[in-house]
């Protein structure tokens, strides 16, 4: 899925990627939230195609991140490993599941969990 990119869509991408790079090491989030309606905005990718480009995309950025909190021991160690391993799992499942539904089905639950966590952290500021 190889497509030539305009000279608009490039500068476009290295500006959002940056804004993403940035929100993603600062807050570490944005990357599915900020990357999928970036793809399907800037180049018009399928849901399916932007779900799984966007988690190839925020991986070296994670990576960097997870090394740069490491080394100023910023990790809560007891908490990781759980957690990771339920990621793992999750991860699995839900790259299997992406799949098997369809792209306006991925679109609506995207959408209502992003709405959802948006919630969360709004009644979690002033609670």
């Amino acid at each position: 899925m190889i497509n030539k990119l305009t000279k608009k869509q490039i500068i476009l991408a290295l500006i959002s990627g940056a804004a993403v790079g940035f929100i993603n090491g600062f807050l570490g989030a944005g990357g599915g939230m900020l990357v999928v309606p970036l793809l399907r905005l800037i180049f018009k990718q399928n849901p399916k195609v932007a779900h799984s480009t966007a988690v190839l995309v925020i991986l070296p950025v994670c990576v960097v991140s997870s090394i740069v909190y490491l080394i100023s021991k910023q990790i809560n160690f007891s908490v990781l490993w759980p957690v990771a391993i339920g990621v793992f799992a999750g991860g699995l499942i839900g790259t299997f599941l992406l799949a098997k539904l369809k792209s306006n089905v991925i679109t609506l639950l995207f959408s209502f969990i992003m709405i959802g966590a948006g919630v969360f952290i709004i009644i979690k500021c002033f609670v």
